[in-house]
């Protein structure tokens, strides 16, 4: 079936970086194949639980990226190497383009992931959730709109993560304990939208060597950030806004982490949407600066064209910090530290 004989069906893009119909992606595991494919949209095309056919969210299909998602640039899963990643390619003098993309914790929530939804929609942005699987279990009615707020997602054409089943701190509990946190947030995941996720973001971003190593054997990808708004903790969505704008000033874009729980994030969220739309990059001037909102495949598939010079993260940041200074000698670096999740 071609792409525009598919436009305007329901379309569920998963973790697994797969636009569903459109292919599977490239090394991973065959169970993950398997799940990954065209019977998927039968699956999920009928409407969530209490709501009419015609209230399913669809997407056009002739809108969707390439069948192909995203290089693997972390194929062993290591945190230092994704944390790396995370800060996104490096500057060319000819190319201005500097990446954001959008990643939302904590949820699904009935009450804040539905605006979030409808803010990317009027901005054309396509972000990545990562889910709580325990929001998703159980006859209760919360429950029960989450799972129609997780297809909602699903539907409106962004990717879905695992953020584990309880958000534990998996180095704070045992490995089978850990290993469970894992692969119940992705079978609760799984029964709800039809396919596991692969995309995987660790709360707190803390993992250590077996935890990387289990993440490989089921084929995950492992996916951290580079810029945060603390917005578990702020409640003045301005200043979470122009913490967020400075941050991706000074580091020249970056994955951005924000929580789908709070209105404050709600509130701050169209505001920095708006601020990168004022400052978008000019393919008509290609060498001057601007910014382009990509999806988190996009975001990966820019960072494999032009990687980092850099060793790791903390030799990247004291070049950035030296530059920066030279540049801004009254101001300090927004980035004093490394970005830390404040998820509760």
């Amino acid at each position: 079936m071609g792409l525009a004989s598919r436009t305007s069906i329901p379309v569920l893009c998963l973790a697994a970086g797969t636009w569903v119909g459109l292919g599977a992606p490239r090394s991973l595991p065959s169970s993950v194949e398997r799940v990954a494919t065209a019977p998927l949209i039968e699956r999920v095309a009928s409407p969530p639980e209490g709501a009419s056919p015609a209230s399913s969210p669809t997407i056009d299909a002739s809108a969707l990226p390439d069948p192909v998602p995203w290089p693997r640039l972390n194929p062993e899963d290591s945190a230092h190497t994704a944390w790396l990643l995370a800060e996104g390619p490096r500057r060319d003098e000819a190319d201005g383009r500097r990446f954001v993309t959008f990643t939302f914790d904590d949820g699904p929530s009935p009450e804040a992931t539905p605006p979030i939804l409808k803010i990317l929609a009027e901005h054309r942005v396509r972000a990545t959730f990562f889910f709580i699987g325990r929001y998703l279990d159980g006859d209760s009615g919360r429950a029960s709109l989450a799972r129609g707020v997780a297809r909602q997602v699903a539907a409106a054409g962004h990717f879905v993560g695992n953020h584990t089943h309880d958000h534990a701190l998996l180095t704070n509990v045992t490995r089978t304990q850990a290993m469970a946190q894992i692969d119940e947030g992705a079978a609760s995941i799984e029964r709800v939208l039809g396919a596991r996720p692969i995309f995987f973001r660790p709360p707190y971003g803390q993992l250590d060597d077996f935890l990387e190593g289990e993440l490989r054997a089921r084929g995950a990808e492992l996916v951290l950030w580079s810029i945060e708004a603390q917005d578990m903790k702020r409640e003045d969505s301005d200043a979470m806004a122009s913490s967020l704008e400075w941050q991706i000033e000074y580091a020249g874009g970056g994955v951005v982490l924000l929580h789908d729980v709070r209105r404050s994030t709600v509130d701050a969220l169209p505001k920095v949407l708006d601020w990168l739309h004022r400052r978008r990059w000019d393919p008509s001037h290609p060498e001057r600066s601007g910014y382009e909102i990509v999806d988190l495949p996009g975001y990966l598939r820019a960072t494999a064209e032009r990687p980092q010079p850099y060793p790791d993260r903390t030799t990247l940041e004291r070049a950035r910090s030296v530059e920066y200074t030279q540049r801004h000698p009254r101001r300090a670096s927004p980035r004093a530290s490394a970005p830390s999740e404040l998820a509760m």
